[in-house]
């Protein structure tokens, strides 16, 4: 009898360059009037991430009726990029330091927001870990622009203190699998939905 799979074991950051190496040190203030322990801000947050949502796949099949009235299905003309049912990647964090981590993601949205020079996001990666935490298979995201934020309560009436969280979603245009122990691509940017050998 196998071992039922474990949501925690998987890996997930945000990119060292979610943010440009200039726009960093602008938060060091911010690290160092909370004795804030992590070296930079994009690892600060980091730790706060609690869970990432990958859609599902989803298929719309095409109805044609024969004589008689009979419908028959058949799958649908999409690409295979296109076939998960939104394409769009949630990440939920872990409100912490008097909700101190939300205000700079809203911070960072609104620079990845108005940034001209940098259309996408840079490539996110999830790597599914086994029970002695080496790599199975890892899944890239790529061209990523930041869809929402979610909202933030005040709230008077909350006095105890309880586990609060949000949420940033992201959309990609394209992603790939890799299986990590033969490096096999299942799924490569632009590729048909065959197993294809790494080169």
């Amino acid at each position: 009898m196998r071992l039922s799979s474990q949501n925690s074991q998987f890996v997930f950051n945000l990119p060292s360059d979610f943010l440009p190496g200039e726009i960093i040190p602008q938060y060091a203030p911010i690290l160092e009037k909370n004795h804030i322990q992590y070296e930079n801000i994009i690892d600060y947050l980091n730790s706060t991430i609690k869970a990432v949502n990958f859609p599902g796949i989803g298929f719309e099949a095409v109805k044609q009726i024969y004589p008689r009235g009979k419908e028959k299905y058949y799958k649908p003309a999409k690409n295979v990029q296109d076939i998960i049912t939104t394409r769009e990647l949630t990440v939920t964090f872990r409100s912490v330091d008097s909700d101190l981590n939300y205000w700079l993601m809203f911070d960072i949205v609104t620079k990845h927001y108005l940034d001209v020079e940098e259309l996408y996001v840079h490539p996110f990666s999830i790597t599914c870990v086994d029970i002695h935490r080496d790599g199975i298979y890892r899944l890239n995201f790529k061209q990523l622009i930041i869809k929402a934020l979610s909202d933030n309560t005040f709230n008077y009436s909350a006095m105890r203190v309880n586990a609060k969280e949000f949420t940033m979603t992201f959309m990609f245009n394209f992603y790939d699998i890799e299986f990590l122990l033969d490096n096999r691509k299942v799924l490569e940017l632009g590729s048909l939905p065959t197993i294809i050998q790494k080169i």
